[in-house]
């Protein structure tokens, strides 16, 4: 499933990626738009706030693994890193793949029904993506390895722009953004994060990264097990973040002005997935 390539090594290569392909996305989330006071709202949390204006309500629902599917307010919808999961009905406007691992890029369902965007090629060169569909607006920014002369993509993450807010899908990521790319990605209000801890960034690297970006949210995803999430609850409190929700429902409904203050950590019921 590759390495942890060195940090120096990452940062060096990120700076010629992302300065060549991340200017239509730079700054795609611009810091300090959101209301730090607030409350985000589980779909089982909703009756008590019918006030909330519906054209601005940003849903995300877990499918399973690392696939998650968002919706903008007024339209837009998009998969996440597709995997064995019910073919949506109807099918959505987007399907985003993070890299070639069959548990992230089942797309045969969505092919000639859905945009569907690879971070990507199969050469390992990166796909420069910034799109808009309806109200939500796709932007990437590639993760590579190898050598100045040679480098290739292993992971793309992913930037999905709704309703004012901003949520990361870092898909298969084996380390963090480099300085540079999370300038470039701005404010994250709602971090989706791979905690598997063995073939992804390990869980005290991870915490380290949720820390660094401070997100109002992050969502763990593609681990084995319950105990994964308690183990990187703890890897988060050693970095000073303590607040946990455990929702009832697979499906957030997200807006700008009632989301926790960073960081909240929320553990939405696992999805099961052969």
């Amino acid at each position: 499933m590759g390495r942890i390539i060195s940090a120096g090594l990452f940062v060096f290569l990120s700076v010629i990626i992302s300065s060549n392909l991340a200017g239509a996305a730079e700054g795609i989330c611009k810091p300090g738009i959101v209301m730090r006071d607030g409350r985000f709202i589980p779909v089982s949390m909703r009756g008590g706030w019918q006030s909330v204006r519906q054209t601005r309500e940003v849903r995300l629902k877990f499918l399973g693994h690392s696939s998650f599917l968002i919706e903008a307010p007024g339209g837009g919808r998009a998969v996440m890193d597709p995997y064995v999961i019910p073919v949506l009905d109807p099918p959505p406007d987007a399907v985003t793949v993070s890299n070639f691992h069959e548990t992230h890029s089942m797309t045969g369902p969505y092919v000639g029904k859905s945009e569907i965007f690879f971070g990507v090629t199969q050469e390992g060169k990166p796909n420069a993506i910034d799109e808009k569909f309806g109200n939500l607006r796709i932007a990437s920014f590639p993760q590579v390895d190898g050598d100045e002369n040679h480098p290739f993509v292993l992971n793309t993450i992913h930037v999905f722009q709704a309703g004012g807010l901003c949520v990361a899908h870092f898909g298969n990521a084996r380390f963090g953004p480099s300085p540079g790319q999370i300038r470039a990605l701005g404010k994250i209000h709602v971090l989706l994060l791979p905690i598997d801890g063995s073939f992804t960034v390990p869980h005290d690297v991870a915490a380290k990264i949720v820390k660094r970006i401070g997100p109002n949210i992050v969502i763990p995803m593609h681990y084995f097990g319950p105990e994964l999430t308690g183990e990187f609850e703890r890897a988060l409190k050693a970095e000073g973040i303590t607040r946990v929700i455990r929702p009832k429902e697979t499906e957030l409904v997200l807006t700008r002005k009632r989301l926790p203050p960073p960081t909240t950590y929320v553990v939405l019921p696992d999805v099961s997935v052969p």
